[in-house]
């Protein structure tokens, strides 16, 4: 009796790891790979909120006859230890990526300011 008791309850352990195995190992997986996901986003965030302030700081400080990789090498100089105090590694071209993305958000933004001084302007 005792030695068949110990093979039922062996049988149900083998089965529960087997069911354990199948189900909540894939769910472990999925949910470590969610919060990788998640960990990049929030990394490529900061790091653009980063570059974004960086090439805005440049651009009102510099002086007028500064241009193009001028602005650009001096935004580095902010930009990199940034990055590297708050433990985000991207590659250079990730960086120019970002650098181009916030140069064109803020040309954008001086463009939808000029054309709305021109419309207020033309209605007066």
């Amino acid at each position: 009796m005792n030695n068949l008791l110990m093979n039922v309850l062996t049988a149900v352990i083998v089965a529960l790891i087997g069911v354990i195995t199948t189900q909540l190992l894939p769910f472990l997986i999925a949910k470590k790979d969610e919060a990788l996901a998640k960990m990049r986003r929030t990394k490529w965030a900061w790091a653009a909120d980063i570059i974004d302030a960086a090439v805005r700081a440049v651009e009102q400080t510099v002086a007028e006859d500064v241009h193009g990789i001028n602005k650009k090498n001096l935004a580095l100089k902010y930009i990199m230890p940034w990055l590297s105090k708050n433990g985000i590694t991207l590659t250079e071209d990730e960086i120019d990526q970002l650098i181009e993305a916030a140069v064109q958000a803020m040309n954008a933004e001086r463009l939808e300011v000029e054309t709305e001084t021109t419309e207020e302007s033309e209605d007066v």
